[in-house]
C-alpha cells in the first residue's frame, strides 16, 4: 500500500506517505478534469461539513467528502432504484456520534467531475441518520482497506455468494485503476470566509496539486503509521506541538514500531469538525490562557484569546491560525456573553480507537482546519 498525503495548516503545507513510497511525475490526462470545487454547507465554526456533487446514474447527489472512511453511501429516499443492480447484500456503516447508514448494496454508474466508474457499488441508505445540512450521502476517500463494502463483497464473492458483475472496490480505488495515466494522489485545499472567519469550502483535486501549493513538493515525506491491520487510516507520526514558544510531545496512547517515544499519532480526516486530543495537549494549549477555565464542555476561554499553536511534523513546525484554536458555541453565560471553547478537546481513549475532528490532523485524536492531499497508489 502506497500513499503520499499533504496537508496545509492555515496556509502552510506538510505531507505524509507510507513506507517505501516514491515520487511520481506530475502529469494529467488532458481528457479529464482533475479539480472540483466543494463547499462548507454548515457555516458554523464548530460543525464544518464539506460537500461536493457526484452523479449516480445521471442524477446529482450532494455528498460529504470524507478522508476518514472509504465507502460511498447515499440517502435514496424517494429515488427510483429500478435502474441499479442489487447485490442482494446489506451494508452498514456506523459513526462515533451514533449515526449510521444502512441498506442494500447497489451498483450503478458514479461520476465525479470527468471521472466515471461503471458498476460502482454503494450503500442505499434511505433516511440515514448520518445526513447533515441537506446533503444526500457521503463519498469516502480513505484507504481502500477501510472499505467495509469492498471487504464484505470480496469475501462473499470468494465464497460464491455473489457474482462479480459489479465493482466492489472504493470509488477512489477504482478511479486510479480505470485511469492509470493519472498520478495517484488527491488534494483537499480549504478556504476561509473573510467575513465569518470559518472555512467556506475549497478545492478537491485528483492527480494534481492546486494553485499556490507547489511548496508541497519540497515538504518532508512522512510514513503512514498504520495502527490497525483491519482498519487502516491516513495516520502519521507527529513530533509534538508548540504553544506560545513551549514544546510538548509524547503521551501517545498507541504503541507502533514506526512511532518514536516522543511522538504521537495523527489522523488526516476531512469528515469531522472539531478536535479531540490527549488531555495532556489540551491542557498545554489552554491552561495558561488568561481567564480560561475548565468546564463540563471543555476548556472555556475568552473569545478574544489569540493562542499561538504550531504542530511539528517531520521536524518542521507548522503554525495554525489563531481562529482555529477556539470556536464560538451557540449559548451564552449568565452575564449574557457569548461563550467560546477550545477547539482541541481533551479526551484519553484507552480503547485505542480514534475519534474527533476539526484540524485535519489528529494526534491520538488531533485535528485542525487546513488542507489535505494524498499521493501515491494507495493499494
Amino acid at each position: 500500500m502506497r500513499l503520499l498525503c499533504f496537508t496545509s495548516l492555515s496556509l502552510l503545507s506538510l505531507l505524509a506517505t507510507l513506507s517505501n513510497s516514491y515520487r511520481l511525475p506530475f502529469r494529467r490526462d488532458p481528457s479529464h478534469s482533475t479539480s472540483f470545487n466543494f463547499i462548507n454547507v454548515n457555516g458554523r465554526d464548530s460543525n464544518d461539513i464539506y460537500v461536493g456533487t457526484i452523479y449516480v446514474n445521471g442524477q446529482p447527489y450532494e455528498v460529504q467528502l470524507d478522508t476518514g472512511s472509504s465507502d460511498l453511501w447515499l440517502d435514496t429516499t424517494g429515488v427510483d432504484l429500478s435502474g441499479f443492480a442489487n447485490t442482494g447484500i446489506t451494508g452498514f456503516i456506523g459513526y462515533v456520534d451514533g449515526s449510521s447508514a444502512q441498506g442494500p448494496i447497489l451498483a450503478g454508474s458514479v461520476q465525479f467531475g470527468d471521472y466515471t466508474v461503471d458498476n460502482q457499488t454503494f450503500i442505499s441508505a434511505p433516511g440515514s441518520s448520518a445526513v447533515t445540512s441537506g446533503d444526500k450521502g457521503l463519498l469516502g476517500l480513505g484507504p481502500p482497506g477501510l472499505s467495509t463494502v469492498a471487504t464484505t463483497l470480496g469475501e462473499l464473492e470468494s465464497w460464491g455468494v455473489v457474482n462479480s458483475t459489479y465493482n466492489p472496490a472504493s470509488f477512489l480505488d477504482n478511479v486510479f485503476t480505470i485511469y492509470p495515466k493519472e498520478p495517484n494522489f488527491i488534494t483537499v485545499q480549504l478556504s476561509r470566509d473573510s467575513d465569518l472567519g470559518v472555512t467556506a469550502g475549497g478545492v478537491f483535486t485528483i492527480g494534481e496539486i492546486g494553485p499556490g501549493l507547489d511548496a508541497i513538493n519540497q515538504s518532508p515525506m512522512l510514513k503512514v503509521a498504520q495502527i490497525s491491520d483491519t482498519s487502516p487510516e491516513w495516520t502519521i507520526a507527529m513530533d509534538g506541538i508548540v504553544v506560545n514558544g513551549t514544546t510538548y510531545n509524547g503521551h501517545s496512547i498507541f504503541v507502533n514500531p514506526t512511532v518514536g517515544s516522543g511522538q504521537t499519532i495523527a489522523l488526516l480526516d476531512t469528515g469531522n469538525s472539531l478536535s479531540q486530543v490527549p488531555t495532556y495537549y489540551a491542557n498545554a494549549i489552554y491552561s495558561n490562557v488568561d481567564g480560561a477555565q475548565l468546564s463540563w464542555m471543555g476548556w472555556q476561554v475568552p473569545c478574544e484569546s489569540k493562542i499561538e499553536v504550531s504542530f511539528i511534523f517531520g521536524g518542521q513546525t507548522f503554525a495554525i491560525h489563531p481562529l482555529d484554536a477556539t470556536y464560538i458555541v451557540d449559548i451564552v453565560d449568565g452575564s449574557n456573553e457569548t461563550i467560546c471553547l477550545g477547539a482541541f478537546g481533551g479526551q484519553d481513549q484507552a480503547s485505542g480507537s480514534l475519534s474527533g475532528a476539526g484540524f485535519l490532523t489528529r494526534s491520538d485524536d488531533l485535528y485542525s482546519k487546513g488542507g489535505l492531499a494524498c499521493r501515491g497508489h494507495p493499494w
